[in-house]
């Protein structure tokens, strides 16, 4: 008799763990990739490398810190983002450094635009120049009746220079 009420305590563990297994899978939305592609452009400077660190804030995901040393150079991380029934934001805080000083942007990313990405090549390019962080690439246009992809261009950050060391005179006390 224990044998059996053994086996069907066994059996009943066994279908709990499945079904909660499937419940919690049923309830999970499906997930979505795409790039987050950055890109140096610091034409015309003596010393063009760029190095920066990029986060997700939401996620808590590193991506660490990358060089890119001459013009044209850069990275594409690959980002995955929640999509579904709810549309979750994604923001990845970047952190750039330069011989012109540093930049920080906040690059917001929605699983419509992995479908942008996929759409045509459209995926935006964040181009580091002498100006700034520069975005370019497609976003959704409302003002009409239906939305449609236009492509867009503007400076998300500029440079803020680096301080001054050494422009207060260390006279030790002497007047």
């Amino acid at each position: 008799m224990t044998f059996t009420i053994d086996k069907f305590t066994r059996a009943l563990a066994w279908f709990l763990v499945l079904d909660v297994t499937v419940v919690s899978y049923a309830e999970r939305s499906h997930f979505v990739t795409t790039e987050l592609n950055i890109r140096n452009e610091m034409q015309g400077l003596k010393r063009s490398e760029i190095v920066y660190h990029c986060r997700a804030i939401n996620s808590g995901l590193e991506y660490g810190w990358r060089r890119a040393k001459k013009p044209s150079l850069g990275h594409s991380f690959r980002v995955l983002l929640e999509g579904g029934q709810k549309l979750e934001e994604e923001i990845h805080r970047c952190h750039f450094r330069s011989v012109l000083g540093t930049a920080d942007v906040d690059i917001r990313m929605t699983a419509i635009d992995a479908e942008i990405c996929n759409y045509k090549n459209g995926c935006a390019v964040h181009f580091v120049t002498p100006e700034g962080i520069v975005y370019d690439g497609k976003e959704w246009n409302f003002d009409g009746r239906y939305p449609k992809l236009i492509p867009r261009s503007y400076i998300e950050a500029k440079w803020k220079p680096w301080p001054r060391r050494g422009s207060q005179s260390r006279s030790g006390g002497s007047q």
